[in-house]
This record gives structure tokens, C-alpha cells and sequence, in this order.
């Protein structure tokens, strides 16, 4: 999609507008060609921009709220089902073993196969969706998953098992990887740090809400029937995906590069459903530069540290998520809790109470009298690192001393709200900072979840059992207070790395402080 880069003074009534093609190169727009109503940015001097106001009703941006709720929320529920998908087989690892005759180890080559292809998957589908449009890329997507997760509950064999949920991981992916686009192309700046909120609550409660209700489930069902009925879950986000979403690839500057809209609902969902619309779209990026584009925007430093910083610290929820039924399912006479299947799901219930809100940025604009600076956002990280630390700590001394199970949920909850909020402060800096590459940001972002988060578990019980599981949650919270200091250098440093790599504005002007969830 085609890039605003105005370049004008504070007082010029028309400001020369600068264009990005496909390839990058910027050219200049004549009157003539400019779009009434289009969103243009703005250069106010030392690197400021402001968006202009639009007024033309196909622009996302414009859409009715609802509509844009039904959008969101559609996307919302397909991003919290990849996670939660991969969390939902924890509880079922037990009556696998049994039935196929094969050992726990083995029974969670399943979960781990799942994990690893969910990052693989996201960074592929970017891409396609830049070349063909979102709307495709998640029906197709979503239509693999559902036939596969079919396939899970009538395979005979684990070994068909472990390739079926290989499969799942890799095309559950794209809904997490979309997100930061539909929301960079919905929504006005002043109103992204509550939406990513809102849309990071659904990618981030899902690993914790899936294995809740598995267990819950298990209480009736067999592992098969449990998978079939989670089957309904992916077909119902399906159809909000065909009757509710809608293509967000909207060319601002060149209207004749939009592709006409076919009369009637049905020819207008199969034309966009399909990747008709997104092929006949002129001006859009090879599948090729799709693919470069990820690499050009993980060599910039400042996305670079924040990947190792995010990565780093929300790896130990991945582990905790993957082990925990270890240190609490055994009886207590072992040293664990003798947690019933009704008693895992309440324990994965406690992380599920996280909210956000955009508390710091207003703050800052109103300090700067509309300017907002990117790095802005980046102090939240000083309040959610030291919760996270603690809480870690906290719950490997509960786990030690063996307290109260209530104390085991607060703890955790307390670890899992720090990082899902440091999670949101990353997410909205990176979509300020690249507001053209926001599929291969978010898609870095779900890597490195993925990427770190699947290397603890291998380790995490191991670790615990050689030097107590106190000392090896200290651990793990200090490193995540270290982690702080990439963050440090990114505050220091920002600015003047956004300003080489040019891939975003140096100050974002706000015209209105919102207020409210959607």
C-alpha cells in the first residue's frame, strides 16, 4: 500500500505530497491526482507529522464504528484461537498417553510442534497479505485450520497427530500477525495504544484460556469429542471472517489504483474472499519485497533490541504455561498440590484478568501539547518489568514453600499482566515507528514469543529440579529486570535511529485525546 510522506511547512494551506511506490522510491503527487479526502502526512519541521483528516466512506479509516468493532472483533477472536489452540491439547497429553501407549515426553512433541510453526507461519503469510489484502490471506488461513483441527480429533495415530498439529500452528498464525495492519489502517494514531490493548488482551489470554476450559471439558468428554467441539470454535470465526471482516488494502493517493466494487454482497465477498480484489490492486508489493521488507525492518536497532527485550521476558510465561501442571499436579505428599482437572482449569483461569488502557500516552500529549514521540510509550516498560520480576519470584518461593493455591494464582496472574502490558508497550512503539511494515513487526514480535518461548520448557523442569525451583524463578525474574536495559538504550538512542532508517515520524501530532475501550 502506498506510503503519505507530505513535506510542508507549518503554514502551507497545500502541502507538495511525497508518495512511496511498491519499490520504495517516493515521487511527487500533483494537485491533480491528489484524492479529496485523502489522509495525507504532514511535515510540521524537525521531523514532526500530522495526519489530515479523510472523508471518503471506502477508507477504512472512515468505515461506521460498528463496523469497524465487528472487524476487530473478528480479528480478535482468530488471534486469541491460534494460542489458544495450542493450549487447549495441554490436559489431553495425559489420555493420549494412555491410549496410544506412549510416554508424556512423547505425548508433548505435539504442543511443541504447534508452538515452533505458529512463528514460521506468521512470518510467511505477511507477504501475501500485503500482495492479495488480509481478507483472503484469513479466510484461507482459517478455512485450513478448521479442516485440521477436524483432523485432529479422528486421527488413529500420534505420529498423524504431531503433523496434524504441526499443520494447525503454522495456519492458525495469521490472525496475530494481522493485527497491528487492520489496526494501522482502521484507526487514527490517538487511538491505537486502547485498540492494540484490547487486541493484545485476546492474542495474550489465549495459551492460559485454552488448557482452562480443556480440562473443564475433559470432565465430560474424551480428548476426540473435546477436539471436535473445539472444531465449532474455529468454524464460527470463520463465518465472522466471511460476514464480518472486511479488506482494509486502501490506496490513499491514487484512486485509480483501487479496484472497482462489484454491486451485491455475495459477488463483493467472493471477489474479495478469493484474492480477486487484492490481485487487481495496483500499486501493492511483490510477494518477493513482502519478504525483504521483514529483513529491513529486524536490522533496524531499536525494533532489534525491543525483539530481544520482548522475547526475553515473555519466554518464562510460555514455560510456566507448559510446566506448571508438573509442579501442581502431583499429590502433595510428592510436593505438589494434587490439583483435580477442575482445580488446573481455576489455576488457568488467574492470568486471564489483565486490562490496558492508554493512561501514559495521554498523559504525554497533553505534557506536549498534542506531540507524541514514539519512545513515549516505552515507559511503561519501567512499570510492568519490576511487577513481572516480581511476580516470578514470588511464585517459585509460593511453589517452594509450598502456600496457599490461591497465592500460586495471584502470583502468576501478577507475572502474566506485567508481561502481557509490556507486550501492548512494545507493540504500539513498533507500529508508531513503522507505521508501512506493521504485518512484519507483529509478525517478528509473535517469532520471538515463539522462538524463546520454546526453548523453556526443554529446560524449565530440569533447571528447577537441579537448583530448586525458587532459585530458578529468581533467575528468570532478574533476567527479565535485565532485559530492562535494552529498552534503556532504545529511549536513549531511538530518535536518532528513527531518523536514519526513515521508516517512520520522528513526532506524531494528536488532535484529540480518546477516551474508552473500543
Amino acid at each position: 500500500m502506498a506510503t503519505a510522506l507530505a513535506d510542508a511547512s507549518r503554514n502551507a494551506s497545500s502541502p507538495i505530497k511525497l508518495v512511496s511506490d511498491s519499490d520504495g522510491n517516493q515521487k511527487h503527487v500533483p494537485p491533480s491526482k491528489q484524492t479529496e479526502g485523502v489522509i495525507t502526512t504532514v511535515s510540521l519541521g524537525d521531523g514532526a507529522q500530522q495526519a489530515a483528516e479523510t472523508c471518503d466512506p471506502w477508507d477504512p479509516i472512515n468505515w461506521p464504528n460498528r463496523k469497524k468493532i465487528m472487524c476487530l472483533l473478528s480479528l480478535c477472536y482468530m488471534s486469541f484461537m491460534t494460542d489458544f489452540l495450542a493450549g487447549y491439547g495441554v490436559p489431553m497429553m495425559v489420555p493420549q498417553s494412555k491410549e496410544w501407549g506412549i510416554s508424556l515426553v512423547d505425548a508433548t512433541r505435539s504442543l511443541s510442534g504447534n508452538t515452533a510453526t505458529q512463528g514460521f507461519g506468521g512470518l510467511f503469510v505477511v507477504p501475501f497479505a500485503q500482495r492479495f489484502g488480509i481478507m483472503p490471506v484469513m479466510f484461507w488461513t482459517s478455512t485450513a485450520t478448521f479442516f485440521l483441527t477436524i483432523g485432529c480429533a479422528v486421527v488413529p495415530g500420534w505420529i498423524g497427530f504431531i503433523v496434524l498439529r504441526i499443520l494447525q500452528g503454522f495456519f492458525s498464525a495469521a490472525g496475530q500477525v494481522l493485527g497491528l495492519t487492520l489496526i494501522q489502517e482502521m484507526y487514527r494514531f490517538e487511538e491505537h495504544a486502547r485498540v492494540v490493548g484490547f487486541w493484545g488482551w485476546a492474542v495474550l489470554v489465549g495459551p492460559y484460556f485454552g488448557p482452562c476450559l480443556s480440562a473443564f471439558i475433559l470432565r465430560s468428554l474424551t480428548w476426540r469429542q473435546s477436539w471436535l467441539l473445539v472444531s465449532g470454535f474455529i468454524g464460527l470465526g470463520l463465518l465472522s471472517v466471511i460476514l464480518l471482516m472486511d479488506e482494509t488494502a486502501y490506496d490513499r493517493h491514487f484512486e485509480e489504483n483501487n479496484p472497482r466494487r462489484p454491486p451485491g454482497f455475495i459477488r463483493y465477498r467472493v471477489f474479495t474472499l478469493s484474492g480477486a480484489r487484492g490481485y487487481q490492486m495496483r500499486g501493492t508489493k511483490s510477494i518477493a519485497r513482502g519478504f525483504l521488507d521483514i529483513w529491513k525492518v529486524f536490522k533496524q536497532p531499536h525494533f532489534f533490541l525491543l525483539w530481544l527485550a520482548h522475547g526475553v521476558q515473555y519466554m518464562w510465561s510460555v514455560g510456566i504455561n507448559g510446566t506448571l501442571i508438573s509442579f501442581v499436579a502431583p499429590p502433595t505428599s510428592k510436593g505438589g498440590y494434587g490439583f483435580s482437572t477442575t482445580m488446573l482449569g481455576l489455576i488457568y483461569f488467574a492470568p486471564i484478568t489483565a486490562i490496558f488502557n492508554d493512561y501514559l500516552q495521554n498523559k504525554s500529549i497533553r505534557r506536549n501539547r498534542g506531540g507524541f514521540k514514539p519512545e513515549h510509550r516505552l515507559w511503561g516498560m519501567y512499570v510492568s518489568t519490576p511487577f513481572m520480576t516480581l511476580g516470578i519470584i514470588l511464585l517459585g518461593w509460593t511453589l517452594k514453600l509450598h502456600w496457599h493455591w490461591f497465592v500460586v494464582a495471584f502470583t502468576w496472574g501478577l507475572f502474566v499482566f506485567a508481561a502481557m502490558t509490556s507486550t501492548v508497550v512494545i507493540s504500539a512503539y513498533v507500529l508508531d515507528c513503522f507505521p508501512d511494515e506493521t504485518a512484519q513487526t507483529a509478525a517478528l514480535l509473535n517469532f520471538s514469543r515463539v522462538l524463546f518461548g520454546f526453548v523453556v520448557p526443554i529446560f524449565q523442569r530440569n533447571w528447577s529440579d537441579a537448583i530448586g525451583v525458587q532459585w530458578s524463578f529468581t533467575a528468570q525474574g532478574f533476567i527479565c529486570l535485565v532485559a530492562l536495559g535494552f529498552v534503556v538504550v532504545v529511549q536513549k538512542k531511538g530518535k536518532m535511529w528513527r531518523q536514519k532508517s526513515q521508516m517512520g515520524p520522528m513526532v506524531i501530532w494528536a488532535k484529540e485525546v480518546h477516551h474508552g475501550l473500543i
